[in-house]
């Protein structure tokens, strides 16, 4: 499935419930007047915690998924405070949820956002290999997901994104199976080996100082089509 991927940061000054405000009501206002068959917002809407073995950044994003027919002008997206990028994306679902909530309310759970460039001296072909068949299989193995939306960036919307090749959401049913190390990892005694297995396999296909995680919440401002995983 290909959509529209926009990242948006929050402004000087601007507080965490301001920015969370901002997107799900003036930017959401602006993507819906397009049209979109599906449109949501992952949005960085509670901090993250001070301890985790996960290297969260403190920054106020989102991320906002854009799927129609009327796609939004690119003067207009660059145009957003805030916006520092926007991208066509191939999206699949190695895992799918079930949506039985309302559009505007958040998606049970929390959210782990991950943007990510490719390891430099890995070709094209082998960094898609790496992610799709090896990383995405470990991942379903250790971690308690219930939904992963894997984006290959494709290109650039608007001219001078900042680059990534891939945008990652990945969504847990309780914030417990994100924060909690023995539950992410698979359980007290596999945890040790599980992190060292994931940490070895992402350094294997991503450049490691290009990572970003952000903790997010999810909101559907308009419920597409059921998508089954593929």
């Amino acid at each position: 499935m290909k959509n529209l991927l926009i990242l948006i940061r929050g402004v000087e000054n601007e507080n965490r419930a301001a920015f969370t405000g901002r997107m799900l009501g003036n930017t959401a206002d602006l993507f819906s007047a397009y049209e979109p068959e599906c449109l949501k917002c992952a949005v960085t809407e509670e901090p993250p915690p001070r301890l985790s073995v996960i290297p969260f950044r403190k920054d106020l994003v989102c991320l906002v998924t854009f799927s129609g027919k009327k796609e939004p002008p690119a003067e207009i997206l660059s145009g957003i405070p805030g916006f520092f990028g926007a991208y066509e994306a191939d999206m699949t679902l190695p895992l799918a949820y079930e949506i039985s909530w309302c559009e505007g309310e958040g998606t049970p759970g929390c959210g782990l956002l991950t943007l990510f460039r490719k390891r430099p001296d890995l070709d094209y072909d082998a960094f898609i290999s790496r992610w799709h068949d090896g990383h995405t299989p470990l991942s379903l193995r250790i971690h308690p997901l219930w939904n992963y939306v894997r984006n290959v960036v494709t290109s650039a919307y608007v001219k001078g994104s900042t680059w990534y090749d891939g945008i990652v959401e990945e969504h847990f049913r309780c914030g417990e199976d994100l924060l909690k190390p023995v539950r992410f990892f698979g359980g007290l005694f596999p945890m040790p080996v599980n992190m060292l297995k994931v940490l070895k396999d992402v350094r294997s296909f991503i450049d490691y100082k290009s990572i970003e995680t952000y903790f997010i919440k999810e909101y559907h401002v308009k419920i597409g089509a059921p998508v089954k995983a593929y």
